[in-house]
């Protein structure tokens, strides 16, 4: 195992990984983002090359920006479910509002 392997980036990236609650996905991945940038401006002072995670970099940002679309996918569905049940609802109780509105203006 590599060196960086108890980076704080590294950790933020696995939280991310597995997290399963859709309300704590932005936050994890936006954590992991921040601590990677955080991470890539600290090795840029650093002497060497640290060829290893800077590749483990690369693969991480790649993999957030795979969770990110997910994430971004599941909630254009949920908006979209949630406009299908409004109208829905909508059309169920249609009918008794228009007899409301006939009954309230006789012709």
């Amino acid at each position: 195992m590599a060196d960086y392997q108890d980076e704080n980036w590294v950790a933020l990236y696995r939280l991310a990984v597995v997290e399963l609650e859709h309300a704590k996905m932005s936050g994890r991945i936006e954590a992991a983002q921040a601590a990677i940038v955080a991470r890539m401006e600290a090795l840029q002072q650093m002497p060497g090359l640290h060829a290893d995670e800077r590749q483990a970099i690369g693969d991480a940002l790649s993999g957030l920006r795979v969770l990110l679309d997910e994430e971004r996918r599941y909630n254009q569905d949920q908006k979209r479910h949630a406009v299908d049940n409004a109208l829905e609802k909508l059309r169920y109780i249609a009918p008794a509002i228009l007899k409301k509105q006939n009954e309230g203006n006789p012709d």
